[in-house]
């Protein structure tokens, strides 16, 4: 795989032109619209329900996937790999509510997201998360996670745009 990289004027990566191998002569924008530590309160906002009722961070990398020159869509355009750092509470164990903070921040659709837990080494090192609607509250929806470990195909992806 070849690429070139394009930075803003204060250093930040912001997307990454590629050929891939397995798609000869195909050009792919990929967007990277966060890399780093994402950390939260544990206090309650009047207006916002909480991720969590205590402070934490966890490792976050939000890369978009974007169109590729042939025209090919994907389903799910947007990845967010998610890896607990073991400080304060789990983002595993509050994922609804982190997705649902996540998608508001980054202006993401949580339908069109890939939702990867990074959760160690070997074959389940990935699983990929799902939110089903179970209720509605106020106007807002609770959703129930439903984890699943990552297909091959997801694996390739995953392992090609995320590292």
């Amino acid at each position: 795989m070849t690429g070139r990289a394009c930075w803003s004027p204060n250093g930040q990566h912001m997307f990454t032109m590629r050929n891939t191998d397995a798609i000869p002569n195909v050009q792919e924008t990929v967007m990277i619209l966060f890399d780093g530590e994402y950390s939260w309160k544990g206090s309650v906002d009047r207006n916002t329900r909480p991720i969590s009722w205590w402070a934490s961070t966890c490792h976050l990398k939000i890369v978009d996937l974007g169109r590729r020159a042939d025209g090919v869509f994907y389903l799910k355009p947007v990845i967010v790999r998610i890896h607990d750092t073991g400080q304060g509470a789990s983002a595993i164990n509050c994922l609804p509510e982190l997705a649902k903070h996540i998608c508001a921040e980054f202006n993401l659709d949580l339908e069109r997201v890939l939702w990867v837990e990074e959760t160690g080494e070997g074959p389940a090192a990935y699983q990929v998360a799902s939110f089903v609607p179970v209720a509605n509250v106020a106007g807002e929806p609770l959703y129930r996670t439903v984890r699943r470990p990552a297909t091959s195909r997801e694996i390739d992806l995953i392992r090609t745009y995320i590292g």
